[in-house]
């Protein structure tokens, strides 16, 4: 006779409303659901600043990965597709002129946008 192990994972039914808020985190962090889910479960004081820099050009490789989405939802709603190379041309040039060291204030204006 096969024995059946058990199972590692159990299914459970969410509400609604967390299984929006998990698609909604998957979408505008461009991750699984699972991962949405892990992120979700964790505390909500823990930060991973991105220096300006690093936002710059985590946002283009954001924007690069997703333009096929982009230009999608853009041609979708009857809006300017081009806008979506705009920015990711604009991204590309900011990163590429970029000085070696900006003398940024970060206590002045922040560290950027916590993820």
């Amino acid at each position: 006779m096969v024995r059946h192990a058990k199972a590692s994972t159990e299914m459970i039914r969410l509400p609604a409303d967390v299984v929006r808020a998990l698609r909604r985190r998957a979408a505008t962090a461009d991750i699984s659901i699972a991962e949405a889910a892990r992120q979700l479960m964790q505390p909500t004081d823990v930060q991973h600043p991105l220096g300006l820099l690093e936002h710059v050009a985590w946002l283009h490789t954001r924007l690069v990965r997703r333009r096929e989405d982009l230009v999608s939802v853009f041609e979708d709603g009857v809006a300017d597709a081009k806008a979506v190379e705009r920015a990711i041309d604009a991204l590309a040039v900011l990163l590429k002129e970029w000085p070696e060291e900006t003398g940024y204030d970060f206590p002045a204006h922040g560290m950027g946008q916590p993820q």
